[in-house]
């Protein structure tokens, strides 16, 4: 990563709040700044200190450069997708569904349709096509049904469909 300034403490804690506040209601927001104010004139302190020493000792990188390898790199989680640094969402053509609330009670209706579909055996196996004239057809699906799962592998392989790894989908 390119070398980074280490934020100052202050606007790290600014940025927090303002990120929290549209989230919060006024008690809850409150409470949360107070939080933020101890955590600035006590352990943040301290802590901001020991980051920009660090920084200033290795100025052949950017400060966040060793957490994030170690966070990213070094991880060997089952599904990386679980600790992913964020999620980016297209906005819904229906503008109605945009509210914040109405999109996230949306996305865990989603979560709880998938996971009932993935416990009750029920989700189709998801295929990369690289030729999806030829693989994602009907008569294709009708094809690969009747080999036997041992040897399905090989008959999407010949028609260059690379089924995923889905043994891993329970810990979502």
């Amino acid at each position: 990563l390119p070398r980074l300034p280490v934020p100052k403490l202050e606007d790290s804690i600014r940025r927090y709040l303002a990120a929290q506040r549209p989230l919060l209601d006024d008690d809850q927001f409150r409470s949360t700044e107070k939080i933020a104010q101890d955590f600035q004139s006590g352990v943040g302190k301290q802590l901001h200190e020991e980051l920009v020493a660090q920084d200033k000792n290795n100025k052949h990188t950017s400060y966040i450069s060793g957490p994030w390898f170690d966070m990213y790199l070094s991880a060997r989680e089952s599904v990386v997708l679980n600790f992913n640094p964020f999620m980016s969402f297209n906005p819904d053509p229906k503008t109605e569904y945009n509210d914040q609330l109405i999109r996230a009670t949306n996305m865990v209706c989603s979560a709880v349709r998938f996971m009932k579909t993935l416990r009750a055996g029920l989700l189709e196996p998801e295929v990369f096509h690289l030729n999806p004239a030829k693989s994602d057809t009907d008569g294709f699906k009708k094809f690969i049904r009747w080999i036997p799962s041992s040897l399905s592998w090989y008959g999407a392989y010949m028609v260059n469909a690379y089924p995923l790894d889905m043994s891993q989908y329970f810990r979502l």
